[in-house]
C-alpha cells in the first residue's frame, strides 16, 4: 500500500538522456468512448491484479472500451513508471501516491481531472471520504489524481491481555488519556514487556503529534500538510511530544529506532498487547492464527475533538491522454464497481470513494470478530469529518526526513530535550520551505 516517491526515479532515468517532454497515450483518437482502448498499470500483487482483470472484463463488455493492464514488477514500480513517462509510453492511468502526484503535477506531466468531477458522468466530489480529495489538489486548484485505495491506521490489541489487566479493550471513542494510562497499567502488570509496539512510525511522528495537538485544542505543526507555508509548535503539540517521550523512557512504548521486523509475529504469539499499524497488517496477522481474542481500534480522541488519519493512494493520468472521456469512464467504474468486486475477493483496503468500499467491508464482515473490528475501524476513520494527513506532501518533504531524524527522533529517545528537538524540527522545516 505504500510506495516511494517518483522524483528520484525520474531524475535517475533522465540522466540516460531521455527528454522530459510530456507523455503520450496508447488510446485511439478522441471521440466516442466505445471502441477505444484504455491501458493502466498497478503495483498490486498477482492475486489482486487477477481480481482487477476479472472486473475489468465485465466493464469492457458493457462499455465497449477495451481495457488492458500493463505488467509492472512490484519491486521496481517507480523506476519502470519513470521510464515510461520520460519515453512517452506511460499508460492512460497508473497507480500513484499523493506525493508522486504533487511532484508530477508540478512538472506539468499529469492530466487535470477537475472538469470531470461533478460533470454528471462519473464520480462526484461529495462521494469521497472527508479529506481524501484535498491531498490530490494542486496549489492552483487542479486535480492531479483520483484517490482510490485508502490506508487506515490504528491499534491492534490483545483483548485477553487487556481483560486480564482489568482494562477495557480499545474502541472507537477511547482517548489519548486512555491510551497512556492503559500502557502504563500494562507495563506495571508485566514489567518485562513493552506494552505498545509501534510497527509503523506515524504515531510518534510530527503528524502524530499534530493529531494529538488538534484533538486537544492545539495546532498542527504546519498550517497545511499539502502546501505548507508556516511551521509552528504550540504548547499542546509540545505536550504531546513530552507524553510520548515519557512513555518511551518508562518502557511503555517503543522508540523511533525500534526494529519492527518481528512485531507482527510477536503480536500474533500474544507477546505484545498493543501494536500500532495499518489495516493491511491483518493480511499478515490472520494467517498466523492467533490463539487470543484480538481486534483493531482507531486513533484516540482528544478532549476537544476526534481527529482521524487520512491517507489514500490513487490513480494519475499523463497530461496528454487522447481520450479523456474513455479514461474517465474507466476510472469512474474502477472507483465504484471495480473496487467493490476486487476488494471483496482480495480485501486489501477500503476505498476513498465511499461507494467503492462496500465489497471490502462485506468481505471482512463475513469473517471473525477480528475482521469485523477492522471493517468497523476503517469505516469509522474514513467517515470522520476532522482529518490529518499522514505525511508532508510538498516537494521538500523527502528532505524533511533528515530533519526528523536529526531533531525530532533524538528528543523522543531522550538524547536531547523535547524543546530542543521540537524547535530544531520547526526551524529545519521552515528552512526547507524558504528554499
Amino acid at each position: 500500500m505504500h510506495r516511494t516517491r517518483l522524483t528520484a526515479a525520474i531524475a535517475a532515468v533522465a540522466l540516460t538522456g531521455l527528454a522530459l517532454a510530456g507523455c503520450s497515450s496508447t488510446s485511439n483518437a478522441a471521440g466516442s468512448a466505445a471502441g477505444t482502448k484504455v491501458t493502466y498499470m498497478t503495483w498490486e500483487s498477482t492475486t489482486t491484479n487477477t481480481a482487477f482483470d476479472a472486473t475489468m472484463k465485465k466493464f469492457q463488455k458493457s462499455s465497449g472500451i477495451t481495457v488492458q493492464r500493463e505488467a509492472a514488477p512490484n519491486s521496481d514500480y517507480p523506476q519502470k513508471l519513470a521510464s515510461l513517462i520520460l519515453s512517452k509510453k506511460a499508460p492512460d492511468f497508473f497507480w500513484c501516491t499523493t506525493a508522486e502526484a504533487q511532484n508530477l503535477a508540478d512538472e506539468g506531466l499529469l492530466y487535470d481531472w477537475s472538469d470531470k468531477l461533478d460533470s454528471g458522468d462519473g464520480l462526484k466530489a461529495s462521494g469521497f471520504a472527508p479529506g481524501s480529495l484535498a491531498m490530490w489538489k494542486t496549489q492552483d486548484g487542479k486535480v492531479a489524481g483520483i484517490p482510490t485505495l485508502a490506508n487506515t491506521f490504528g491499534f491492534f490489541y490483545n483483548a485477553d491481555t487487556f481483560k486480564d489487566a482489568g482494562l477495557d479493550a480499545p474502541k472507537a471513542g477511547w482517548t489519548w488519556d486512555d491510551m497512556f494510562s492503559d500502557i502504563a497499567a500494562l507495563k506495571k502488570q508485566d514489567p518485562s514487556t513493552t506494552p505498545l509496539v509501534n510497527q509503523w512510525p506515524l504515531l510518534t511522528s510530527p503528524q502524530g503529534a499534530s493529531a494529538y495537538s488538534v484533538s486537544n485544542g492545539g495546532k498542527p505543526i504546519v498550517d497545511d500538510f499539502v502546501h505548507a507555508t508556516k511551521v509552528r509548535a504550540d504548547k499542546t503539540l509540545t505536550e504531546g511530544v513530552q507524553k510520548f517521550t515519557d512513555a518511551i523512557a518508562a518502557g511503555q512504548m517503543t522508540n523511533p529506532d525500534y526494529d519492527s521486523t518481528n512485531a507482527m509475529a510477536a503480536f500474533s504469539n500474544g507477546k505484545v498487547p498493543l501494536m500500532f499499524g495499518g489495516q493491511w497488517l491483518q493480511n499478515f496477522i490472520a494467517p498466523n492464527h492467533p490463539k487470543m481474542a484480538w481486534g483493531f481500534a482507531p486513533w484516540p480522541a482528544g478532549t476537544v475533538s476526534n481527529v482521524q488519519p487520512i491517507e489514500a493512494n490513487g490513480v494519475c493520468s499523463p497530461s496528454t491522454i487522447k481520450d479523456p472521456d474513455a479514461v474517465w469512464k474507466t476510472i469512474s467504474y474502477l472507483d465504484t464497481t471495480g473496487f467493490n468486486e476486487a476488494m471483496k475477493a482480495q480485501p486489501v483496503a477500503p476505498i476513498a470513494y465511499t461507494a467503492g468500499s462496500k465489497g471490502y467491508y462485506a468481505s471482512l464482515e463475513a469473517g471473525d470478530d477480528a475482521s469485523k473490528s477492522i471493517a468497523a475501524t476503517a469505516e469509522y476513520e474514513l467517515g470522520t469529518k476532522d482529518k490529518f494527513i499522514t505525511q508532508f506532501l510538498d516537494p521538500w518533504s523527502t528532505k524533511a526526513a533528515d530533519v526528523v531524524t536529526t531533531s525530532w527522533n533524538p528528543a523522543l529517545e531522550g538524547k536531547k530535550s523535547v524543546k530542543s528537538g521540537v524547535d530544531g524540527t520547526v526551524s529545519g522545516i521552515e528552512g526547507l520551505i524558504k528554499k
